[in-house]
C-alpha cells in the first residue's frame, strides 16, 4: 500500500484541522511557504495532509523534552540498529490528545517497527495488553500516526540535511520549517509502497539497538562544552606596549557589536603570543571582518592596515621605492611597519588575491618570522604583531589557498550564519524604521536562501542586502527598494526575479 497518497485521502471525522499544526488544515495549500523541486503537481503546489502532520507534530513533542530537559518529560523513544535498517518506537499516548480526539481513548500506548517497506504497528490499553484486532479494524488515522513517526524517524538516521532541518525546527518551530518537514518526506517517498500489519512487534534485542534519547543526552554534554564560556577575564595587551600613534589605531565599534563567546578564549591565546595568525571563513555577511576587529578590541591590538584582496593586495604591499627630491627612495608600507614594530594586519578576502602576491606571508608566519623588503632590509617579526584573514569558500572568483599558507594559520575560525536575534539586532540599531516589519525581513530572507540552496542557484543573499534593502525602504516603501536591493541578487535571472517578487508580495508592508 501507498500509505503517503492514503495519507492525502484520511482525515479525522471530527476536524480537518491539523492538531498544533500551525493552523493548517487538511489539503491546506501551503505552497507560499515551501514548494519542493520534485513536486510535480498540476498545479505545482505544496499541499499539506493530516496524518502526516500530525505525526510530525507527535515526534516534535516527543523529541523536545529529548534535546532540552526544561521542556518536560518524554512520553516514548525511537531506536536504530547498528546497520541502520531496523527501526523501532515505542510510546505512551499524551493526554491531550486523547481530550481533544486525536486518539481514541482506548489506546493508551503505541510501538511500531520498520524494517524496508515493511511497518509493524501495535496499541494498547492501560494495562499494557495488546488491543486485539487487525490492521484493517485500526482507524487509518490511528495506524498511521505511529507509520509515519517512523518514516520520519528513518529519514532523520539516513538524511543529514533532513536531520538538521529537524534539529533546526525543534529549536525554532515555525510555518515554514513545518511545511518544508512535510513536504521533503513527502516528496522523497510518495512513490514507495510498504506492507501495513497489525500485531506484536518483532522481538528485537535492543543491545544490537541505539536510543534516540540516549543520542540526545551525549549530543547536549557536548553542546555544553562547545558553548562554555571562558569565565576568566578577557587579558590584554600592556597599553605601554605600543606608542600613542599606534594606540591611535584601537578599533572603536558601536555597541550593536558584540565579541562572540566562542572568540574569549582566542582572544587570550592571541595576547598571549601561542596564536600568532588566525583566518576567518565562512558565507558573505557572517562578521568575518566585524569578527577580527572585536577581537583586537577586546585584546586593546591596534589594528595597522586592513587591506582588502580583491582590490587593494599587489606588489607593493611590504614598500616600494619612490622619488623624493633628487633620490629615489625605499618607502616601507603599513603593513611593514606593524611587522617591525607590532599591531595587526587584516587581509579580507585572501582567497581573492594572486599567490605570488603572498609569497611573503610564508617566511612571515614561520617560527622565526621575517620577511625580506625589494630594498634588500630584513624586518623581523615583533612579538606583537599579529595576522588576521578572512575569506568566503566556494564564491566566484576566490581559489584555493596554497596548503603551506593554510598550514600556517595557527588558528582557523569558521564563522557560522548569524542567527535571526543577531540580523534582527543589527537591523533595528542601524535602520531603527525597519523595526515593526523585521521579523518579515527575515521571513524573506529564510524563504530566498531556501530557494537558493534547494535549487543550487550560483547566487548569494546575506543580512548586508537585508540592511541596504530597509535603508532604502525608508525613501520609497519596501516594495519598490527591494527592485534596487533584494531582486538584484538574481543576477538577471528573469525567472529567479519573478519569485522574488512573488515572495515579496505575500507580505504585508505597511
Amino acid at each position: 500500500m501507498n500509505i503517503f497518497k492514503i495519507a492525502f485521502k484520511t482525515c479525522r471525522s471530527n476536524s480537518k484541522l491539523i492538531y498544533k499544526g500551525f493552523g493548517f488544515r487538511h489539503l491546506s495549500d501551503a505552497t507560499q511557504y515551501y514548494v519542493h523541486p520534485d513536486n510535480r503537481s498540476f498545479k505545482g503546489t505544496t499541499t499539506l495532509s493530516q496524518p502526516i502532520g500530525e505525526a510530525m507534530m507527535l515526534l516534535h513533542s516527543m523529541l523536545l523534552p529529548m534535546t532540552d530537559p526544561a521542556k518536560g518529560r518524554t512520553f516514548g523513544d525511537l531506536y536504530s540498529n547498528t546497520n541502520n535498517d531496523e527501526y523501532m518506537l515505542e510510546m505512551e499516548i499524551p493526554q491531550d490528545y486523547h481530550d481533544n480526539g486525536i486518539i481514541d481513548g482506548n489506546i493508551c500506548s503505541y510501538k511500531a517497527f520498520l524494517k524496508g517497506s515493511h511497518i509493524t504497528v501495535s496499541s494498547y490499553s492501560s494495562d499494557g495488553k495488546i488491543i486485539p484486532g487487525n490492521v484493517s479494524e485500526l482507524k487509518e488515522g490511528y495506524k498511521l500516526l505511529p507509520s509515519f513517526m517512523l518514516l520520519i524517524f528513518r529519514e532523520m538516521e539516513k538524511n543529514v540535511q533532513y536531520r538538521a532541518l529537524m534539529e533546526k525546527f525543534l529549536e525554532t518551530p515555525n510555518p515554514d520549517a513545518f511545511v518544508n518537514l512535510c513536504e521533503d518526506i513527502y516528496q522523497t517517498h510518495k512513490s514507495d509502497d510498504y506492507r501495513l500489519t497489525y500485531g506484536e512487534i518483532p522481538a528485537a534485542d535492543k543491545k544490537d539497538f541505539s536510543s534516540l534519547s540516549t543520542s540526545y543526552e551525549i549530543i547536549r554534554e557536548n553542546k555544553q562544552e562547545l558553548s562554555k564560556e571562558d569565565k576568566g577575564k578577557i587579558r590584554r595587551f600592556p597599553k605601554e606596549d605600543f606608542s600613542e600613534e599606534q594606540l591611535r589605531f584601537l578599533p572603536l565599534l558601536s555597541d550593536e557589536f558584540v565579541l562572540p563567546a566562542k572568540l574569549g578564549s582566542l582572544c587570550n591565546a592571541i595576547t598571549q603570543g601561542d596564536i600568532m595568525a588566525a583566518l576567518f571563513h565562512g558565507p558573505a555577511g557572517t562578521g568575518k571582518t566585524m569578527s577580527c576587529k572585536l577581537v583586537c578590541r577586546e585584546t586593546g591590538l591596534p589594528i595597522m592596515e586592513t587591506i582588502n584582496c580583491t582590490e587593494n593586495l599587489d606588489e607593493f604591499v611590504l614598500g616600494k621605492f619612490i622619488p623624493e627630491d633628487d633620490r629615489i627612495i625605499f618607502k616601507e608600507s603599513c603593513v611593514t611597519k606593524a611587522i617591525r614594530e607590532g599591531g595587526a594586519v587584516i587581509f579580507e578576502e585572501i582567497n581573492f588575491a594572486k599567490p605570488q602576491y603572498l609569497a611573503f606571508l610564508n617566511s612571515l608566519l614561520d617560527d622565526n618570522g621575517f620577511v625580506r623588503l625589494d630594498n634588500g632590509d630584513i624586518v623581523r617579526r615583533h612579538r606583537n604583531f599579529r595576522f588576521f584573514a578572512t575569506m568566503n569558500i566556494g564564491y566566484f572568483g576566490t581559489k584555493e589557498l596554497n596548503q603551506s599558507l593554510y598550514n600556517r594559520f595557527s588558528a582557523i575560525v569558521e564563522m557560522a550564519e548569524l542567527s535571526d536575534e543577531a540580523i534582527l539586532r543589527m537591523l533595528t540599531m542601524r535602520v531603527p524604521e525597519c523595526k515593526p516589519v523585521a521579523d518579515k525581513i527575515i521571513s524573506v530572507y529564510h524563504k530566498l536562501r531556501k530557494k537558493i540552496e534547494a535549487e543550487e542557484l550560483d547566487v548569494v543573499i546575506s543580512p548586508r542586502n537585508l540592511e541596504n534593502w530597509a535603508r532604502m525602504a525608508k525613501y520609497e516603501g519596501y516594495m519598490s527598494a527591494a527592485e534596487k536591493t533584494i531582486i538584484p541578487i538574481a543576477k538577471c535571472d528573469r525567472v529567479l526575479e519573478q519569485a522574488i517578487r512573488g515572495i515579496l508580495m505575500i507580505y504585508k508592508w505597511k
